[in-house]
């Protein structure tokens, strides 16, 4: 993902102790600065961190952890909102967060709750989880979002589908999807 999103402040919705903001600014220096949001930061969250200062001094003064709900962020149409296992409906509000301020967005859902997330009618054909994904991967891409799905190693997570966005409006879409098709930014 990080090869195909770069540069700008990132927003790790749902963070818990920031660790993909962290690993988002050290694999790419070009973004300035991290937020890692959370209702409740985890008190060793900042012990965390401090270890990989240690490793990696250039995240030293780049990442702000901030103890809020993540519907009250600024989100601007610069930065790149990301999350993982936000769960339920939160991966929904993420998006939505994201597509407002027409921010680039990259999301690994999980607890797929289809009481409160919209599976599409899409039921009768898939399982409840991938029908919501796919809603999802349409929706943003109705919203005017090019898209690109991916699955990460099923041994990291079972819940292991990637949906990346950027606002097709905009040039460096153009570049992202030259790049995602000649296979540059995969693994």
């Amino acid at each position: 993902m990080r090869r195909l999103l770069r540069g700008g402040r990132i927003v790790d919705l749902a963070a818990g102790h920031g660790l993909l903001a962290q690993l988002m600014l050290i694999l790419d220096d070009t973004s300035p600065c991290a937020l890692a949001v959370d209702a409740v930061v985890p008190p060793s969250a900042a012990t965390l961190h401090q270890a990989l200062v240690d490793c990696w001094p250039r995240l030293a003064g780049r990442l702000t952890f901030v103890a809020s709900p993540v519907h009250v962020i600024e989100i601007l149409p610069g930065d790149i909102v990301v999350s993982v296992h936000a769960c339920g409906g939160l991966t929904d509000v993420v998006l939505q967060l994201a597509t407002t301020a027409r921010a680039r967005v990259a999301v690994l859902p999980c607890c797929h709750d289809a009481g409160v997330c919209d599976a599409g009618a899409l039921s009768g054909w898939m399982d409840d989880a991938l029908a919501i994904d796919v809603v999802r991967a349409r929706r943003l891409a109705s919203q005017g979002y090019q898209i690109w799905t991916q699955r990460i190693p099923q041994d990291i997570t079972p819940k292991n589908r990637l949906l990346i966005g950027a606002p097709a409006d905009t040039p460096a879409s153009s570049r992202l999807q030259r790049r995602f098709q000649s296979g540059e930014s995969r693994d």
